[in-house]
Order: structure tokens, then C-alpha cells, then sequence
């Protein structure tokens, strides 16, 4: 991977064909979490769409006016994102002010998810990956998506 910082506040992010292939299937597994029918309960969904009101009332009241607008957003980004960086190769793609919200929110939702279902803590993050670790593949993902979107930060406020 490969980020540069482009003109007018644009940034240049490079995927091989493997990293690429990642991104492409990590979005479709979220995309499929996001259109799938998950209980409430679910970690991951809490995580994604957190309270806003401990109240219960309050809470389904808030929801009702606006859960469909929050998975909406993160849907429209993720959308944006695979359309970007297309069905299949190498990437090399531009990203403006316009769609750099979108790559941000949609490798946080990534994170997220792969974090809550890892249960991942700071200690977790801040050690090395134990090579013989059952989820040191995933935790490197972690690491990887944590790293596109740090650099994509670091080129933006650069």
C-alpha cells in the first residue's frame, strides 16, 4: 500500500491486487452485516450503532427517528468505497475532500467490527501478534485497516 498526499487536498492511495482483493471482501461482508436482519443484542450492531439514551423510551424514540438514516450513511459509504476501487485488480485511486468522509467511515466501521468480535483491547492493539495466535491473521487486518486509515489522516491534516 502506497498513500501520497495529492493537490488540493486530495490524497493517492495504491492497493496491490491482494490488499485490494481484501478491502473488496471485507466491504462485502460488511455490507452483508449491515443488510442482514441481526438481533439487537448482537456486539458488533451495538457497537456500530451505539445508544444515545439509557432511558428505554428515549432510546427506541431516537431510533425510530433516525437508525435508518445512520445504516443509510454507513451503506452509501460503504457503496462508495467499492465503486472506487472496483470489482477486481491493483488499485490507484484518487480520494477528495468529497469522498474522504466516506473512506474514514466505512475503515472505522471495519475496525469495529473486526475489534468487537475479536474483543480487543488496548493490550490486545499495543502487543506484538503472536504468529501461532488462532486470530493473528484477523489482528493483522486490524492493524493493516488501522494503518490505510492513519495514513489517509496523516496525508489529509499533512
Amino acid at each position: 500500500m502506497k498513500v501520497k498526499g495529492g493537490r488540493g487536498g486530495t490524497v493517492r492511495l495504491r492497493l496491490d491486487e491482494t490488499e485490494a482483493s481484501l478491502l473488496r471482501n471485507l466491504i462485502a461482508e460488511m455490507q452483508m452485516l449491515l443488510e442482514a436482519d441481526i438481533p439487537d443484542g448482537d456486539a458488533v450492531k451495538q457497537r456500530l450503532f451505539p445508544r444515545a439514551y439509557e432511558d428505554p423510551a428515549n432510546e427506541e424514540t431516537f431510533r425510530d427517528l433516525t437508525s435508518g438514516d445512520l445504516e443509510n450513511a454507513k451503506l452509501a459509504a460503504l457503496r462508495e468505497v467499492r465503486d472506487s476501487i472496483g470489482e477486481r485488480g491493483s488499485v490507484e485511486v484518487e480520494i477528495g475532500p468529497d469522498d474522504v468522509g466516506s473512506w474514514l467511515r466505512l475503515l472505522t466501521d471495519l475496525r469495529l467490527a473486526i475489534g468487537v468480535r475479536l474483543d480487543v483491547t488496548e493490550e490486545t492493539m499495543s502487543a506484538e501478534i503472536d504468529p501461532d495466535d488462532p486470530n493473528a491473521g484477523a489482528l493483522s487486518v486490524l492493524h493493516w485497516l488501522g494503518w490505510v486509515q492513519g495514513s489517509i489522516l496523516e496525508r489529509i491534516e499533512g
